[in-house]
């Protein structure tokens, strides 16, 4: 039975809160960046470490040439093309190049080449700021996860802090500052930066913020893209935020991030070997991450696509464990010097992961279910137990002697039989789901570390939609869009918001009605779209039509929850100067603001046209079910329109 709209209320005020109701933002609109050029031009490099290029077309081949101007006098000048196959594209459709970077240079010049297919070319700066940090690198903090292995930590050379991220890549959920894997490290990407190799030691840091810079407010990521990078010197620096031994998703292969470590060598590797310290430094790394979560850096591994220019989303794709950028996109990154000895890196890498698997998660609404597989490399004929902990408590031991069909294929001396099966049951509340194998002389490996909440791997208690997305799963409001996952970043439609107020007053019944064309009567949202008509709620977009697949904007949404709770009347002004007088939404939003419903997406703006995401709704109604002086019904007044 649905809930009625009393029980609504009741299940959401006894229901834990959290205190903080932060802006509900819209995502920001894309703006113009950087200074147009047509021409030869040169830039004084004064507060300057580099500068970046974007353009409209061209994706493979050079648009412009970059020279930069030291006291040794001007460098040979560098080819751009364009550098797409890193993180998120930009939204505007530009194509950027790599950035040149040059802790000494005097001024940079920019020389476009003819081309038909490239259009609208703009410079980008990239500023040295923030100044360099007053750490002698003597005095560089680090850290030694094993024996061996040492990382320069991330505050060393920048104290900027990454943004929140929000929207994850398919394979990841948003946990902590940023997306992580939700199953775990599956591959580990080698790359090179493309800048000049004859840095200094104290060069480093402003070279990092520099590449900090172009990433965060260039390409406007959340952080800098690599996960970590290696320096000419044989030293690790910790790049991306985050703790060291979770499965960061990072901005450094596209389609393939979120299960994937990116590793890059500061430099450029065409033809200049990258020197053993390089190599030892990569397979110190890389051998550790692999062995924290089952790895094995010999092997290859299939993974979950967000789609790039030859995958589609969602793809099933096999890929080395480590493997170089060129093998899985359309560049010559890492460069060929380095690539060729990534085998190197491979095979040292291994001799630290000795015991290694996979597994694979599905996802329903009471269970996570998966199967895989663990190996001991050395004793492959060895017991191997696999332990299953649910919010950190010991919930199940079970043997990896379940037969697996294609193990034998890549490791023959295996046998049949070191795989595993089991569903585990979830609530509301589970929050952690770990995965380790274990054999009988203390080898451990985490398979997997699933984090959840609400039963959702992309959702968490400390975002602003957090609270809304649990209170509309208790109370039956919401599966999610698929298993697993709620997807609080994707926009409604008003279809969607039609089903949302209609299950949260209790599904009530409705009048079959013909008023819109474009609401047949078999759909999944047609008894939804009625009763909003039916109970004066809404008129539609026009007399005959709903409208149904266009997105909610706030201004509506505002407007649908005033009607719904009886259309009250508040003279009190709120601060949004982009809700002018005469506005379909203006009372709505008053009334919101009064009763603290809503505070804006920015102290003085409530953006009414921004389009209403399904983590927005989930809040409103959940800050809707907990304000009874909300649902006072005055009379209703004339003029409607949404």
């Amino acid at each position: 039975m649905r809930p009625t709209r009393r029980s609504i209320l009741q299940a959401a005020a006894a229901a834990s809160t959290v205190s903080i109701w932060p802006t509900l933002g819209a995502i920001a609109g894309a703006t113009e960046r950087g200074d147009r050029i047509d021409s030869l031009t040169d830039i004084e490099a004064t507060g300057l470490i580099g500068v970046s290029l974007s353009w409209f077309g061209a994706r493979h081949t050079p648009v412009a040439t970059i020279e930069t101007l030291t006291e040794a006098g001007w460098s040979n000048p560098v080819e751009i093309t364009a550098d797409h196959d890193h993180g998120p594209p930009d939204p505007t459709g530009r194509e950027h190049g790599s950035p040149v970077l040059r802790t000494d240079a005097v001024a940079f010049r920019v020389t476009p080449l003819p081309r038909i297919d490239a259009t609208g070319l703009r410079v980008h700066r990239i500023h040295a700021d923030p100044p360099a940090l007053a750490i002698a690198s003597d005095a560089f903090t680090t850290v030694s996860p094993v024996a061996g292995l040492q990382i320069i930590e991330r505050h060393n050379w920048t104290s900027r802090a990454r943004r929140d991220a929000f929207d994850c890549p398919i394979g990841s959920s948003v946990f902590g500052s940023g997306c992580r894997a939700d199953v775990g490290l599956r591959h580990g990407v080698i790359h090179h930066t493309v800048n000049d190799n004859d840095y200094d030691e104290a060069d480093v840091p402003a070279i990092l913020r520099g590449i900090q810079s172009f990433h965060m407010e260039t390409r406007e990521w959340d952080d800098i893209g690599y996960n970590f990078i290696v320096d000419r010197f044989g030293r690790i620096w910790q790049t991306r935020s985050g703790a060291l031994h979770d499965p960061l998703t990072g901005g450094h292969t596209l389609g393939l991030n979120a299960e994937s470590v990116g590793v890059a060598v500061l430099g450029t590797f065409r033809d200049v070997d990258p020197g053993q310290p390089v190599i030892d430094a990569l397979a110190a790394l890389l051998g550790w991450k692999c062995s924290l979560h089952g790895v094995d850096p010999l092997g290859s591994v299939v993974v979950r696509s967000s789609g790039n220019e030859f995958t589609e989303y969602g793809e099933r794709v096999e890929v080395a464990a480590i493997s170089g950028h060129r093998d899985n996109q359309a560049t010559s990154c890492p460069g060929t010097a380095l690539y060729e000895r990534i085998d190197e890196v491979r095979i040292a890498a291994a001799a630290s992961v000795p015991l290694f698997g996979h597994l694979s998660p599905r996802y329903f609404e009471d269970r996570v279910d998966f199967d895989g597989w663990a190996i001991h490399r050395s004793a492959p004929s060895a017991t191997v137990e696999v332990d299953i902990a649910v919010d950190g408590a010991p919930w199940k031991t079970v043997r990896a002697d379940v037969t697996v069909d294609d193990l034998s294929e890549t490791y023959p001396a295996a046998g049949p039989a070191h795989g595993f099966e089991e569903s585990v049951p979830i609530t509301l509340d589970t929050r952690a789901i770990t995965v380790t194998a274990r054999t009988a002389d203390g080898l451990t490996t985490s398979l997997m570390d699933l984090k959840l909440y609400a039963t959702f791997i992309d959702v968490e208690p400390h975002r602003f939609f957090g609270p809304g997305v649990y209170y509309l799963k208790a109370n039956g409001l919401t599966s999610g869009r698929r298993a697993g996952l709620y997807e609080p970043m994707v926009t409604m439609s008003r279809a969607e918001m039609a089903t949302f107020l209609w299950r949260f007053m209790g599904e009530p019944t409705a009048p079959r009605s013909s008023q819109f064309d474009d609401v047949e009567a078999d759909t999944w949202y047609t008894t939804p779209v009625d009763w909003l008509l039916a109970s004066g709620i809404t008129v539609g977009t026009s007399p005959t039509t709903f409208s149904p697949s266009d997105p909610v904007t706030r201004g509506q949404m505002a407007t649908f929850l005033w009607r719904l709770c009886g259309r009250q009347l508040s003279g009190a002004p709120t601060p949004f100067v982009d809700v002018p007088e005469g506005a379909f939404y203006r009372d709505a939003v008053r009334w919101l603001y009064a009763l603290g419903i809503t505070v804006g997406t920015t102290p003085t703006t409530y953006s009414p046209d921004a389009p209403v995401t399904r983590g927005e709704i989930a809040t409103f109604l959940h800050r809707l079910a907990l304000t009874p002086d909300a649902w006072t019904v005055t009379e209703r007044p004339a003029g409607l329109s949404d």
